[in-house]
């Protein structure tokens, strides 16, 4: 195209061109545009361009509209509270929603963007002038807007239709929302909806959306009331509230199996149909709703499920159909909805099943089964089933199935296919990388087809940790250790999801691969408030594949202590002063190879923890609270103790402290002063259980201890039946040459296994469970006196019932007194009484069994046998007992005579140093015990109840109750003096023997 040419025609009107587009500039009437060029073109198949010269084209007539025209043309839309309403010719109407019409909240909408600042200005009545701008020539028309009252209405539909509100049900409440204007000529406003429930004096509310609908889940019987409130723009719209009366659950479901919920599985009747359930009245069982009633009555299916995974491997869910997988219990729950609520039957399902579990085996290892131990295997899986069935009857076993690929199996040397005969010793090998369970099915005398399960696990136990180089930042570490790892990240982790065959890349959903030297980050929002995260990790190398745990932590400037519950913890200033220096090494102040850093003092800038739930914070013998704190400069903070409380509130006591140093710098006159937060994080054992053991020694644990242990936990469990019990033995001292090992059983004739963390200890074990009773930890020689055993415990109870708690088990010194001998009376009480720090011996190698004791000594074995408790009064009565020189039985002195159970010689005298007698003791112990002695038969000569009155009745206890028996049938020797064998032995078989 060439030669291009313009032109306008149209009054006032000119144009301009701009490169291929021409401008025009509008006048005052109708216009046309007229282009003109010359064309040239080569059609197709052709060599030889086609010439036109002088092509024209003319656009029709264009009308131009004024200034006034168009802006009259766009100003046709009101706005009032948020709402548009249509101009029509030179008038809108508008609606209200309140009470009276508010002109202030008028507005006017002009189309297009020149029309940006237009105004509505009142003129008189309804009349008002619109204007293009404030300029003093702008367009401007008149329009006029009349009012309206409209009332928009809105209504409730409940989700239980005409019913009554259940207690426990969710429903979906809809609100119904209507206006009287005319749609066409209104633009609405953003409708919203507000939902307020009130009941029992208390109302909550929703806020403000766009749905209609709500969900109310009444938790409580009676009276509520619902209120939707609606908006539409900026108007309160419409409000309506409605009355229900919430009842009690009516009905419950019921099963249609004949009533049964507890349903069996046989080889002969291996699949069940789970009809479904009724719905039955609950104060009428007459009244029965099942599928064929009709609406509202029908009684609709919606599915079946398991009620815990584990299920899914004992039996196989589809549609109505349970079939058994092998042999076990398993539950699965029925759901049905009726009258639009939810309700579920729960099943047992026994399957009774040709089945057993051999002995695990690790992938890429072997197994072997001689013939007789493979019969009694097959024997224990048939006689379940056919009870008179022995293993003396098997005459041949053929394999009729094969896990493909998972497993290779052998007889004798011979590798076995389907239909091959085992004779010889039955070898199962596991495929390397394959991890779980794998099946093979044998048949035996060509009648009973067993299926054995194999559970083939992961090669070691992987328990490593990453540690990062910063605070507060992503940590990445590199796989330099295995062939392929693959990690997978969250909370909702299962074991089950270690499952799989590793071998192949392919199919691990949720994991990531990380190859041999390649690196993993953990992001900063993986890791949780204390800086750690947790890595589950399959690693595959030379093709055998293990699992467990990378345990990624951020670095953390955090000084931590542990403390025993009820004990107190000493702090270092060794650790105040690394601190100081790593974190102004990070910090970049300091350079250890050029600079000099000293500490100056902290303070606490924490809240201080309160001293009855936590602890007291101490500096030096000044106790730290909230109005001394910050003026406490802490220059020696190895003075800093905290006591903590015996039942505290939680296991962590966090301490923020700000620790002010001084870093000198060389040729630099004065040092820099720096100053730095530091978190002191006191992690507190509570010893829920504890046991005490000797050195290369062993120590049963007491089922009964974890039975109490359950019911004491909450109140609503003070009738649960303990099931099983779960020990972290993941601790590094748990099992170590230093200290010992949890056993799943141990005595002198036969040791067990030690205990895994995934072991279950069951209270009534069956045959082929471990039995709580037989677990033992048992200590080795190398155990050092004094030290602590720290082990996790989980307790589950019979009905889902589950708690947690520390076990606590102290290495004591061994019985060593050479005056002491099994063969003593008193043996088992100093062996006790030592060990449980009620006293020691009177030097390394001996106890002193026959030395009397003073009365000081005996109110202090009480006291320690009491768990030390603290005196709650401070005077003290006594002038010969003093809180510095007879600091080790002060506190024993004041407690006793606190508690009624020693007033002293006289008012003003305890005589600690004289000897105790035999009657005092017992008396002691009867007012401890707050005992009433109910035994009339005295069969001491030298006791009278009338010469003897004050000590008459407590000792015809102690004698009823077993805990002496006089120093012959017919005396007791009230007078004489208590020995140290004695006193143990009557304190051990209180305590051991009446409670």
């Amino acid at each position: 195209m060439s030669n291009v040419n313009w032109s306008v025609s149209g009054t006032g009107s000119t144009g301009q061109t701009s490169g291929d587009n021409y401008v025009v500039t509008v006048g005052s009437t109708a216009f046309t545009v007229t282009c003109t060029a010359n064309l040239s073109a080569t059609p197709e198949g052709s060599e030889n361009p086609v010439t036109v010269d002088g092509a024209s084209q003319t656009t029709d007539s264009i009308a131009v509209l004024s200034a006034q025209a168009a802006f009259e043309a766009a100003a046709k839309k009101v706005t009032y509270n948020g709402r548009k309403y249509a101009v029509t010719g030179s008038s809108a109407t508008v609606y209200y929603f309140e009470e009276s019409f508010d002109a202030s909240k008028l507005g006017i909408e002009v189309t297009g963007s020149a029309y940006s600042n237009a105004t509505l200005t009142h003129k008189a009545d309804n009349t008002y002038t619109v204007k293009a701008s404030n300029a003093d020539n702008a367009p401007s028309v008149e329009i006029t807007i009349n009012s309206q009252k409209t009332t928009p209405t809105v209504s409730i539909t409940p989700g239980f239709g005409a019913n009554s509100p259940i207690k426990g049900h969710t429903y979906t409440m809809s609100a119904n929302y209507a206006n009287t204007y005319n749609s066409t000529d209104v633009t609405a406003g953003t409708v919203k909806y507000v939902w307020t429930v009130e009941h029992g004096g208390s109302s909550n509310s929703t806020s403000a959306s766009t749905s209609s609908t709500f969900n109310w889940k009444p938790t409580d019987e009676g009276s509520y009331k619902i209120t939707c409130t609606v908006t539409e723009g900026s108007s309160p719209a419409a409000t309506h509230y409605e009355t229900y009366t919430v009842v009690a659950e009516p009905y419950q479901a019921i099963s249609s199996n004949d009533g049964k919920t507890t349903l069996s599985l046989t080889p002969d009747s291996n699949t069940v149909y789970i009809n479904t359930p009724r719905i039955q009245s609950k104060t009428d069982s007459k009244v029965v709703y099942g599928t064929s009633d009709t609406a509202p009555n029908t009684v609709t299916w919606k599915g079946l499920d398991y009620k815990d995974s584990s299920d899914s491997k004992v039996v196989k869910i589809s549609g109505h159909d349970v079939t058994g997988l092998k042999k076990g219990t398993a539950k699965v729950i029925a759901t049905v909805e009726f009258r639009g609520a939810e309700y579920t039957v729960e099943y047992t399902i026994n399957v009774t099943s040709l089945d057993a579990d051999t002995s695990s085996v690790t992938n890429g290892d072997e197994i072997e089964y001689t013939q007789r131990e493979l019969k009694n295997l097959l024997e224990d899986a048939i006689d379940d089933v056919y009870s008179s069935f022995s293993s003396n009857d098997i005459t041949i076993i053929k394999l009729v199935e094969n896990a493909s690929g998972y497993l290779t199996l052998k007889d004798d040397s011979t590798t076995l296919r389907t239909g091959n005969s085992i004779d010889g010793t039955l070898t199962i090998a596991a495929k390397k990388g394959y991890i779980g369970d794998a099946t093979f099915k044998l048949i035996v005398n060509n009648r009973y087809t067993v299926t054995l399960t194999v559970r083939v696990d992961g090669d070691k136990d992987i328990k490593d940790t990453v540690t990062g180089t910063s605070a507060n930042k992503s940590v990445t570490f590199t796989n330099s250790d295995y062939d392929s790892l693959y990690i997978y990240e969250g909370s909702s982790f299962k074991t089950e999801k270690y499952d799989g065959d590793w071998s192949k890349t392919s199919g691990h959903t949720d994991w990531k691969l990380v190859s041999k030297n390649k690196d993993y980050t953990v992001s900063t929002s993986a890791f949780d408030k204390n800086g750690k995260a947790t890595l589950y990790v399959v690693a595959v190398d030379d093709g055998i594949a293990s699992t467990g745990t990378i345990t990624v932590s951020q670095k953390s400037y955090d000084i931590n202590y542990n403390v025993v519950a009820g004990k107190s913890v000493s702090f270092s200033q060794k650790d105040f002063e690394d601190f100081l220096e790593d974190y102004a090494e990070d910090d970049g102040k300091y350079n250890p190879k050029k600079d000099d850093i000293s500490f100056d003092h902290a303070v606490l800038t924490s809240s201080v923890p309160s001293t009855k739930n936590e602890g007291t914070l101490y500096y030096g013998s000044t106790e730290i609270t909230s109005s001394n704190k910050s003026k406490t400069d802490m220059t020696d903070m190895d003075k800093v103790s905290f006591d903590t409380v015996s039942k505290p509130s939680k296991d962590t006591v966090s301490l923020t402290f700000r620790v002010y140093g001084e870093i000198e710098k060389p040729n630099s006159k004065k040092p820099d002063k720096v100053n730095y937060d530091v978190n002191v994080v006191i992690s507190v054992v509570k010893e829920d259980i504890t046991y005490t053991v000797g050195i290369d020694d062993t120590v049963q644990l007491t089922a009964r201890d974890f039975v109490n242990f359950l019911q004491d936990a909450r109140t609503s469990y003070r009738k649960a039946e303990l099931d099983y019990v779960k020990f972290d033995v993941s601790g590094k001292n748990v099992s170590s040459y230093a200290y010992g090992g949890l056993y799943r059983s141990y005595s002198s004739y036969s040791t067990g296994k030690l205990a895994d963390s995934t072991d279950k200890f069951y209270y009534e074990p069956s045959r082929t469970q471990y039995d709580l009773a037989d677990v033992a930890y048992h200590t080795t020689r190398w155990a050092e006196a004094g030290k602590t055993v720290y082990i996790p415990f989980t307790v589950y109870g019979t009905k889902g019932e589950e708690a947690s708690g520390t076990m606590a088990i102290t290495i004591a010194q061994t019985m060593n007194f050479i005056d002491v001998k099994a063969s003593d009376f008193f043996y088992e009480p100093v062996k006790w009484a030592v060990n449980n720090k009620i006293t020691n011996g009177t030097s390394s190698t001996t106890f002193s069994p026959y030395k009397n004791c003073n009365r000081a000594e005996i109110v202090t074995f009480l006291w320690r046998a009491a768990k030390s408790p603290e005196p709650t009064i401070t005077r003290n009565p006594f002038s010969d007992v003093q809180s510095v020189r007879d600091a080790s039985y002060y506190k024993a002195i004041l407690w006793a005579s606190q508690n009624g159970i020693t007033a002293g010689t006289t008012a003003t005298t305890f005589s600690p140093y004289q000897e105790c007698t035999r009657s005092q003791i017992v008396t002691f112990l009867y007012r401890y015990a707050k005992a009433t002695n109910t035994t009339t038969y005295n069969p001491f000569k030298d006791v009278s109840s009338v010469n003897e009155a004050s000590y008459y009745n407590a000792i015809l206890w102690a004698v009823g109750k077993g805990i002496t028996q006089g120093t012959s049938t017919t005396t007791f020797s009230p007078y004489a003096s208590c020995t140290r064998g004695e006193a143990v032995t009557f304190l051990y078989r209180y305590v051991n023997g009446v409670k």
